[in-house]
């Protein structure tokens, strides 16, 4: 078969970009070359792309609009192919997509395991039948459509999902959780490498305890290698079972539902043997994880405490945390020096009123109390949060208790966004919609704050010595030039409390180095860029040969 390429395009989460991956590599396991680069309209067009997939999110309004411009750009710039999208936005909006294009095909985020599936039959059609440049694309595009359709009805739904049109999903609310043998069937994952050459439904993992269960279609996008990321990452949660009023991601994902523990820790055990130095836990909502262990369950800081035990070198990083989930128990098992000191908290709003409009399941002392805690947990956290300007009902009172919680808890980032009113939610209808104008001046108080702390964060460490992983440098950031014109060598690194530096010399991706800290690089900060620090790795036996 000639090399054809599969591109693919990821918007919003980590949970995105995870699944994306896992979707790569199950193609490349297929005989196609992936390209993972994100395409500009200046850029050229990877040769022989048959297929584009676009992995949307539906948290904004701009997101959604990002994701159309680029669907129309691929289809523009790839005539020939089709442009396969899924995601959140195509789980919610699957007519809207399937009329920008003949060429689009649409795979709903609920069904985004397909992508396990899909390529090794792509692969025989192209086998079979070829594929020309000259031709339009639309034979190959009723193929693609043909097939989501047929794969869909053969292959099971997930669980979650299933509880929106009268199944039952595995309930993850206070109420528990089913751990009979049946209800651990649909929360299990292979923990080995994926690979498409598989027939996962049938294959049964082995757990911890001896017992046997079968893959869930929510956790079948899983992969040891990644393309475009150099840290591991495991998705060991997904959906949400709250119903923020302005939120549309419980509508997309579905109810909340978790990896069983056994199957988490023996994944984690497995990329520390391959010789994996960090490994990310990202869920849609950690907080309400519950997974199984024996016969019963255990909740985020049971599952950090049985890896802890069950591992002996490799550091974990929690991507994102509900405030009121921060408590004495699971800071007790964060203070390992193991856990890595960056956390992320999903805040929204500093007044307790617009937590209430928006049904948040926390309210602003919780947020206070959860900073508090991490810090006695950790030396000098790196804290982020997240915070939504401009919410229906949002005074200036409002906002300045907002600006308030802000400045106390000291976040060393913020992520701001202006309310984006989203289609079926209860938040599109309130009354008291602010003007955008009104939204965008909070929200660039907001970022101005962020990027003045982060700059203050970053000063804290100067000089200070860190553990870091290197990254995958991308074509762009190789090289500088020094003072005298010539050329230097840079590699990129993340540092345990999620600084990015930018180091001199060449390093091996993912290698875990020293790093000292020095400037934080201002004007590179504001201009949005992801490098944040200057820095120098700190010679050790690690670090021979690699200069």
């Amino acid at each position: 078969m000639p090399q054809f390429t599969v591109h693919f395009e990821t918007l919003g989460c980590r949970l995105n970009q995870i699944e994306s991956e896992s979707a790569a590599r199950f193609f490349a396991d297929s005989g196609f070359t992936v390209d993972m680069e994100s395409l500009t309209a200046a850029a050229p067009v990877p040769e022989n792309t048959v297929l584009s997939v676009v992995n949307t999110c539906t948290v904004t309004g701009k997101a959604e609009q990002k994701a159309r411009r680029l669907i129309r750009l691929l289809l523009r710039k790839m005539p020939s192919s089709c442009v396969l999208v899924t995601g959140c936005y195509a789980e919610l909006e699957v007519e809207a997509i399937r009329a920008l294009d003949p060429r689009v095909c649409v795979l709903p985020g609920s069904r985004k395991d397909l992508l396990a599936d899909i390529p090794q039959e792509l692969a025989r059609y192209v086998a079979e039948w070829g594929w020309r440049e000259t031709d339009e694309g639309l034979a190959l595009t009723s193929f693609m459509t043909e097939l989501v359709e047929r794969l869909s009805a053969q292959k099971p739904a997930p669980d979650n999902i299933k509880s929106r049109t009268g199944g039952t999903a595995h309930d993850h609310s206070a109420g528990g959780h089913d751990h009979t043998a049946a209800g651990r069937v649909g929360t299990g994952i292979n923990v080995g490498r994926l690979s498409a050459k598989k027939e996962l439904g049938s294959l049964a993992v082995r757990s911890l305890d001896g017992s046997t269960f079968t893959p869930s279609p929510v956790f079948r996008l899983s992969t040891d290698t990644f393309f475009a990321h150099s840290r591991s990452s495991i998705k060991i949660q997904d959906g949400c079972n709250c119903q923020c009023t302005y939120c549309r991601i419980h509508l997309a994902r579905g109810r909340a539902v978790s990896l069983e523990v056994d199957a988490v820790v023996e994944r984690v055990r497995q990329l520390e043997a391959a010789g994996q130095q960090e490994v990310v836990l990202t869920g849609v909502n950690l907080s309400q994880y519950r997974g199984g262990w024996g016969d019963s369950h255990l909740n985020l800081a049971g599952l950090l405490a049985q890896i802890l035990d069950n591992t002996s070198s490799i550091r974990i990083r929690i991507s994102s945390l509900y405030p009121e989930s921060v408590d004495q128990q699971l800071c007790a098992v964060i203070a390992h020096p193991r856990i890595q000191p960056y956390f992320h908290l999903s805040v929204q709003s500093g007044s307790d009123k617009i937590l209430q409009l928006m049904r948040r399941p926390y309210r602003s002392q919780q947020v206070y109390r959860a900073v508090e805690l991490l810090r006695q947990a950790k030396d000098r956290p790196f804290i982020a949060c997240d915070i939504i300007a401009g919410f229906p009902g949002e005074t200036e009172e409002d906002f300045g208790l907002t600006k308030e919680l802000c400045r106390t808890c000291n976040f060393a980032w913020i992520h701001a966004f202006p309310f984006s009113p989203r289609p079926g939610t209860p938040a599109a209808t309130m009354k008291g919609q602010i003007p955008q104008s009104v939204a965008g001046k909070r929200v660039q108080w907001l970022t101005s704050f962020a990027i003045e702390s982060k700059c203050t964060y970053i000063s804290l460490w100067k000089g200070q010595i860190v553990s870091a992983i290197t990254e995958r440098n991308r074509q762009d950031r190789r090289t500088s030039q020094d003072g005298d014109g010539s050329q230097k060598q840079l590699t990129h690194a993340v540092t345990e409390n999620f600084i990015h530096v930018e180091l001199p010399g060449s390093y091996p991706q993912g290698a875990s180095i020293q790093v000292r800290i020095g400037e934080p690089l201002l004007d590179r900060i504001r201009a949005g860029d992801e490098c944040e620090a200057s820095g120098e790795a700190v010679h050790n036996e690690l670090l021979e040969g690699h200069r």
